[in-house]
C-alpha cells in the first residue's frame, strides 16, 4: 500500500472517531436533559413569630423549592433570641438589664460585640439628633407610665410635669460610654439605664437581612414590630408594597398610604396606639428627653416622610 493510501486511511478513521464521539455526547445531553434534567422550581416562603415582646414575620420571593426553608426559619429564630438575649428589658438575665443593675461608673462592664455595635450607633445618633433620640431615657419612659417597670402614678399633670426635673439627672447619652475592642460599657452615674426598644427591632431587622443574603436570598420583606426591611422584588412584576394605617386611635381605618419598598427600608412611631391617662390628660409612650415630657403633635415618621400612622402587617 503506498503512502498517500495511507494517509488517507487515517484520515478517515479520525473523522469517523470525531463523528461518533460528537453523536454520543450530543445523545448523551438529550438523555440527561429529557430524563435526568429537573430544573429548579421557584416559589414564596412566609415565617412569622415573637420576639422582643413583639412579633415578626418574614417574607421571600423566588425561593428554591428544593432548598431547605425550615432550616432558614430556624435560623431566623435563633438570631432573634440571641438578639433578644442581649437587648431585653423584660428578661433580668439579659445584657442591658444586667447593665442597669450594675452601679459601678469605675470599671467597664462586658458586652456582646453586638449590644457595643448597636449603642455605638444610638450615641452617634443622639450627638447628630442634638438629644432628641436617647437610650438613657428609661427613667422618664417609667414614670410616664411606659416600658418595663412603668406603672400608673397619681397626682395632678403638673405635678408629674415638675417630677420630671429631678428625673432628667438620671438620664443623658453623655453619660454613658462604649468601647467595641473588647466590647463593654461604662457609666458615668451609678443609677443610669438604657432601653434599646427604639432601635432594637430596626437592628434585628439588619440581622435577618445578613443572614438571609448569607444564603443567597436576595428578594425579601422583613418586618420586625413594625420595622421594615425590603430586598429585591415580590415577584417579577411587582414590588413589595407596605400599607401605613391611618392615624385613628382604637381602630383600624384601612391604609393612610402604600408604599412601593425597592432595597430600603421603613419605620414609623404613631403617638395615637399606645396612650396612658396620667395626671388627668392622655400621654404617649414617646417621650422626649429633652423636655422630659411626652411628645405632642402628630405622628413623626422615620426614614419616609409621611401623615401619621404604623406600618400595617405586610
Amino acid at each position: 500500500m503506498s503512502e498517500s493510501a495511507n494517509e488517507s486511511t487515517a484520515s478517515n478513521i479520525f473523522w469517523d472517531v470525531l463523528r461518533y464521539t460528537i453523536i454520543a455526547v450530543l445523545a448523551g445531553f438529550l438523555i440527561y436533559y429529557y430524563i435526568l434534567y429537573k430544573p429548579t422550581n421557584y416559589g414564596n416562603r412566609e415565617h412569622e413569630g415573637r420576639t422582643m415582646g413583639t412579633s415578626y414575620i418574614v417574607k421571600v420571593a423566588h425561593f428554591p423549592e428544593n432548598a431547605d426553608w425550615e432550616k432558614v426559619a430556624d435560623e431566623i429564630q435563633k438570631r432573634l433570641d440571641a438578639l433578644e438575649q442581649m437587648m431585653s428589658t423584660y428578661r433580668q438575665d439579659s445584657e442591658v438589664c444586667r447593665f442597669n443593675a450594675y452601679t459601678s461608673t469605675e470599671d467597664w462592664f462586658s458586652v456582646s460585640k453586638e449590644t457595643a455595635q448597636i449603642i455605638q450607633t444610638a450615641l452617634a445618633i443622639s450627638q447628630l439628633s442634638e438629644g432628641a433620640f436617647d437610650i438613657t431615657v428609661t427613667p422618664l419612659v417609667r414614670h410616664w407610665g411606659f416600658g418595663a417597670g412603668g406603672t400608673w402614678k397619681s397626682g395632678s399633670f403638673e405635678e408629674l410635669q415638675s417630677a420630671t426635673i429631678m428625673l432628667k439627672e438620671q438620664i443623658g447619652y453623655e453619660k454613658l460610654s462604649v468601647r467595641t475592642d473588647p466590647p463593654a460599657l461604662k457609666k458615668a452615674i451609678p443609677n443610669l439605664s438604657i432601653d434599646l426598644s427604639a432601635i432594637g427591632k430596626g437592628f434585628a431587622a439588619d440581622c435577618i437581612a445578613e443572614l438571609l443574603e448569607g444564603y443567597k436570598i436576595t428578594n425579601y420583606l422583613i418586618e420586625v414590630g413594625m420595622e421594615v426591611r425590603s430586598k429585591g422584588k415580590k415577584s417579577k412584576d411587582k414590588d413589595w408594597l407596605v400599607g401605613v394605617e391611618k392615624p385613628l386611635a382604637g381602630q383600624y381605618a384601612g391604609s393612610q398610604q402604600i408604599f412601593p419598598l425597592l432595597d430600603q427600608s421603613l419605620a414609623t412611631s404613631g403617638n395615637y396606639r399606645q396612650t396612658a391617662l396620667m395626671g388627668g390628660q392622655r400621654v404617649s409612650h414617646i417621650i422626649d428627653p429633652r423636655t422630659g415630657m411626652p411628645a405632642s403633635g402628630r405622628s413623626r415618621q422615620v426614614q419616609r416622610a409621611v401623615s401619621g400612622g404604623q406600618p400595617r402587617r405586610p
